[in-house]
């Protein structure tokens, strides 16, 4: 039977649409609320329902955050982001409407199920204990997900009849609609176990490490500039004089958060059978501790102890994979910005801005870094070279090779795990040696299928001028090296993760700095990342930094950018901490560590002659604005839809729409 559950679960996604109410959704129209809610069955599938809103992490469609932040281009003219990044924006064009109507649906749907669920005599009391959980969950859950993109919201803490007068229903305030989500959290979590290590059939849904983590996300979020004591949220509120945000500044909201993070690393290291820590490839007796093949399987591997939630079986992975990988037969156009391409570190841990880095800007590595072919392949036979291919897929190699371009030389592995950059090897195609050479020009092709992502190259004749990057890179994170994006098959089912412990991690020690910059903890699990990183402890790199909350709180970002790029944590980071609007000076080139707006750079990839380019074209180098973005303060939160402004006089838009 639990088997027969958690298939349900699992499948909601693909057969459920967030409907207002299942009974719409049965085929024959024709049972009763008496049928539905005696049996098991319907029960468990109306349950399945209310779980169908989470947002499905697409490039563009239920959860657009990188490519609306500064770390990614989405090439695709026909996505919602493309417009939107441009500044063609407003409160009646239907971008992401309908999902604020689902969630709102769903929240209703979870009143219905929680009044009705003990109806079922077929369910134990048990059962009926922790379903009503998982659905006050879902519903704090969905508040939440209102809460970060459209701000403060309607909120409605009981069923409303059909004939409530809606549109006489104004916003909460803020801290009013945060203290909520927070209540259905701790609710949840007095009811569900701390895991589900001992009955994995039921993975996905939440625990108590689940509710405790999104408490941890919520606080940091409310703890956050954006939120707390900002000014320039003077004048918003309800028509009635309500403010809905509190200007004035509260430290102390930086210590619940923290307490709110330090509750789930407490679990960490004082319950072993939670499973929970930083992901090691060692952890599983996969030979030595390698942090690239850690970075890489960290989200490959199905739920692994660093996973807090997820879910898995719905192809994302296998969609996002044909979006990143070069062409032809693929999609490749999600393109990392330069600015994120600069963030990552140096192999010694140090800053490219750094003068004794060792980063060189230009010209091309004339020798290979140390990880690039540890087990001595003879790389110049056919013999050898496979082998080499195998190495790369199996991530025993990695790294720059010589005749790479300095910019990639001797950068940190998590770099390498998340940037494909121009010329480097394509892991994601089998050893066979046409194939691999389908991904090279004539003259070029050496077996091993290197990125072609200059004007002219193989990776640029898709048949699209939309169907390759335009900031001369493609991103490798979430990539499977060990998938044939070739023939379009995979080895292995993958997962979405929602909540990871690097994140919890980043939320303590950020908000540790906020208040007491000079707590031990900081620099223990800030050092726990960048061990599994691979790279040695800021405090040795950069130990003028101790201390200083300006100095950490600037690393600290930093670490989020690399960390957790690509994962929708940078579009949330640079609104929470109100840095997404700084503004592009228009200098020759935009040094900016922030600002979704302005000039986007990249490389020259419509430089040089489509003809004669190849490899040795050092002109593709260059960095150049790509694109020009348009972030107006009123792009912080998305608009409510101006249909459902018009139905309440109450319902006041978000500030300056």
């Amino acid at each position: 039977m639990k088997k027969i559950i958690i298939s349900l679960f699992l499948a909601q996604l693909l057969f459920f649409s967030g409907c207002s109410d299942f009974l719409d959704k049965l085929p024959d129209d024709m049972k009763t609320d008496d049928m539905v809610w005696s049996s098991r069955v319907e029960v468990e599938k109306y349950l399945a329902n209310v779980y169908a809103t989470i947002p499905i992490e697409r490039l563009e469609q239920e959860a657009p955050w990188i490519g609306l932040a500064d770390e990614i281009d989405l090439s695709w003219t026909v996505y919602s982001t493309y417009g939107l990044n441009l500044g063609n924006w407003s409160p009646s064009l239907n971008y992401y409407h309908s999902y604020y109507r689902q969630l709102y649906r769903a929240i209703r749907s979870s009143f219905v199920f929680e009044s009705n669920v003990d109806q079922c005599g077929e369910l134990s009391e048990d059962l009926k204990i922790q379903y009503k959980a998982e659905s006050k969950f879902l519903r704090g859950y969905y508040y939440w997900l209102l809460l970060r993109q459209w701000g403060p919201f309607v909120l409605m803490k009981e069923l409303q009849p059909n004939d409530a007068d809606f549109a006489n229903m104004g916003r909460a305030p803020f801290d009013e609609c945060v203290d909520y989500i927070l209540e259905m959290m701790d609710e949840a979590e007095k009811d569900l176990p701390l895991h589900w290590q001992n009955n994995t059939t039921w993975m996905g849904k939440p625990n108590k490490i689940v509710c405790k983590s999104v408490k941890s996300t919520v606080l940091t979020f409310a703890a956050s500039p954006q939120w707390n004591g900002n000014a320039e949220y003077a004048n918003f509120k309800n028509p009635d004089g309500t403010l809905l945000v509190n200007t004035t500044y509260d430290e102390s909201k930086w210590r619940r958060a923290a307490e709110a993070s330090r509750a789930v690393i407490n679990i960490s290291e004082n319950n072993p059978e939670a499973n929970l820590r930083l992901y090691k490839n060692s952890e599983n007796g996969d030979g030595a501790f390698n942090p690239y093949k850690s970075c890489v399987d960290v989200h490959l591997k199905k739920w692994n102890s660093e996973v807090i939630w997820g879910k898995y079986g719905i192809g994302n992975t296998e969609a996002w994979m044909i979006h990143t990988t070069p062409g032809p037969k693929t999609l490749g156009g999600v393109g990392p910005t330069q600015r994120l391409v600069d963030a990552f570190l140096m192999e010694n841990g140090k800053t490219i801005e750094d003068p004794t880095s060792g980063y060189v800007e230009s010209g091309f590595a004339t020798s290979p870094n140390s990880h690039w072919n540890p087990n001595n392949r003879a790389v110049g036979t056919e013999e050898g070279r496979k082998q080499m291919i195998a190495d790369i897929r199996e991530c025993d190699a990695w790294g720059h090779w010589e005749g790479d371009w300095n910019m990639y030389a001797n950068r940190e592995p998590r770099f390498y795990a998340s940037i494909l950059y121009n010329k480097r090897i394509i892991p994601q195609i089998p050893d066979d040696i046409a194939k691999r050479n389908f991904y090279n020009s004539t003259g070029q092709q050496d077996g091993y299928a290197r990125a072609e992502l200059y004007y002219g190259g193989v990776s640029r004749q898709s048949g699209s001028y939309t169907f390759f990057s335009r900031t001369g890179y493609l991103a490798q994170k979430r990539v499977d090296p060990m998938a044939n994006l070739y023939d379009r098959t995979y080895p292995q089912q993958y997962m979405d993760v929602f909540i990871r412990y690097a994140q919890i991690l980043l939320d303590y020690v950020e908000a540790l700095n906020e208040y007491d910059p000079g707590n031990a903890d900081i620099r223990k699990y800030w050092d726990m990342i960048r061990e599994r990183a691979g790279v040695p402890s800021v405090f040795e790199t950069n130990p003028e930094i101790a201390g200083s909350k300006e100095l950490q709180r600037e690393f600290i970002l930093r670490e989020r950018q690399i960390e957790l790029c690509m994962e929708g944590d940078r579009y949330m980071t640079s609104r929470r901490r109100w840095l997404a609007h700084t503004p592009d000076e228009g200098s020759e080139t935009d040094t900016r560590k922030w600002g979704d707006g302005g000039r986007m750079w990249g490389m020259a990839i419509s430089a040089g002659d489509a003809a004669a380019n190849s490899f040795s074209f050092t002109g593709f180098y260059e960095r150049v604005p790509f694109e020009t973005r348009v972030f107006k303060k009123e792009f912080y939160l998305f608009p409510i839809p101006e249909d459902e402004i018009n139905k309440s006089y109450k319902l006041v838009q978000n500030p300056w729409w």
